[in-house]
């Protein structure tokens, strides 16, 4: 529905908050004669209903900014490492690797060691 929207509304030249309102004042319309009150009333939910999704965009951009700060983090800590030097010796066993393999592949043996592999779930706390 959002895309024919925006179909309709680009092929109108409108934004897509325009046809909204168009095809909400049309529909008041057909359903007997729409008075100033009820047009009102109807927009007034429109548009908390477009600030609710204005905030609800705003607390996921601040997740997801969140998220990214803390991927920065975990890579600026992984370039500390010598992938190189563990890429070689494992290529030296036969197994080749690529950069984010070698991060895989020391992530997921680290966890192991420590008791947090696929086969011994913790749970928070223990």
């Amino acid at each position: 529905m959002r895309k024919h929207l925006a179909q309709v509304a680009a092929r109108r030249g409108k934004s897509m908050n325009a046809e909204v309102v168009t095809a909400l004042a049309i529909h008041i319309a057909r359903d007997g004669e729409p008075d100033e009150t009820t047009i009102k009333s109807e927009l007034a939910e429109l548009k908390e209903g477009i600030k609710l999704s204005e905030e609800g965009l705003i607390q996921m951009s601040k997740r997801l900014q969140a998220g990214v700060t803390g991927l920065e983090n975990l890579f600026f800590d992984v370039r500390d490492v010598d992938l190189d030097a563990f890429i070689s010796d494992q290529r030296g066993q036969g197994v080749g690797l690529t950069r984010t393999e070698a991060i895989r592949k020391i992530l997921r043996s680290y966890l192991h060691e420590r008791g947090y592999g696929p086969g011994n779930k913790k749970t928070p706390g223990s």
